[in-house]
């Protein structure tokens, strides 16, 4: 069978199966069909699927736009086609935006070693290391975010400003025991796929960054709703108050990844916190 055509097969289960499993443990999914809407102009489909050899996967990946780079991480049992196209069109007029899939998911390999943050973050590293890009911006949203934060810790080169969306420092704690019970009800799901499973995994084994958070050298934004049950804005708070560099918007009304409801207005803050180094102006205050 050729291999993309297999990997978008497996794309479409991998997904469908999440949503069902997020569905029945009584939580919203994170990655919602109503929150995908596209752009009237714009496609992420418009760029063509490219591949990475990294430690010893291929990752697949897509660039839209020009000018200093800016890697996107993606959450838990989503791919690079989930992001919201308007907030992916509207960063693409400045930077060169590079999506990719982690290990295992959508158009990327798995070599069926277990996962952790610190080896996805490792493949990040290691996709821009393929791409000659010394240093990107990086965005990670909800376990996209811990990814980053690995990153920036392990591979502190590679980052210059740090946008996290959704973020937590560990899933282990009472603020984020929804999002806890949602992965121990993905990682004991034989249904699903075992990339999946494996990234529920991961994230429950995670040892967390918050005794190395004020290790963090890069300028820093944290985005999160008032509205996110997952990962709610008390966390993005402490986040906040240990990194020597950060900077904060409370979006009214916004859910988990709250880029994908809001594209416009959390668009509108990355571009100007890339551009000036903070957010124009915070939109609430975290509880």
């Amino acid at each position: 069978m050729n291999l993309k055509v297999f990997m978008n097969f497996k794309t479409f289960i991998i997904l469908a199966l999440a949503l069902t499993v997020l569905a029945s443990s009584g939580c919203e999914g994170f990655h919602s069909e109503g929150a995908q809407k596209e752009s009237a102009n714009f496609s992420l489909n418009s760029s063509p699927v490219k591949y990475a050899s990294v430690n010893g996967v291929e990752l697949g990946y897509r660039e839209f736009g020009s000018g200093e780079p800016l890697l996107l991480i993606m959450g838990f049992g989503g791919t690079m086609d989930m992001w919201n196209a308007t907030f992916v069109e509207r960063l693409a007029q400045d930077y060169r935006v590079i999506s990719f899939d982690n290990r295992g998911i959508g158009f990327s390999s798995d070599n069926e070693g277990p996962f952790s943050p610190a080896l996805l973050a490792g493949d990040a590293a290691g996709l821009l290391d393929a791409l000659g890009i010394p240093q990107a911006h990086v965005l990670g949203t909800s376990m996209g975010a811990s990814i980053a934060q690995e990153l920036v810790l392990n591979h502190p080169e590679k980052v210059d400003k740090l946008i996290l969306s959704s973020a937590a420092y560990s899933v282990n704690v009472p603020e984020t025991v929804l999002l806890e019970n949602m992965l121990r009800s993905c990682a004991t799901n034989s249904d699903l796929d075992p990339a999946v499973r494996k990234q529920a995994d991961a994230n429950l084994k995670w040892n967390g960054t918050y005794e190395h958070l004020p290790e963090i050298r890069s300028k820093t934004l944290l985005l999160v709703g008032t509205d996110d049950e997952f990962t709610p804005p008390s966390i993005t708070l402490e986040i906040a108050e240990k990194l020597p560099e950060a900077d904060y918007i409370v979006f009214e009304g916004a859910k988990h990844c709250g880029e994908r409801f809001l594209p416009a207005e959390y668009s509108k803050a990355v571009l100007d916190f890339l551009h000036e180094g903070k957010p124009s102006k915070l939109t609430g205050n975290a509880p």
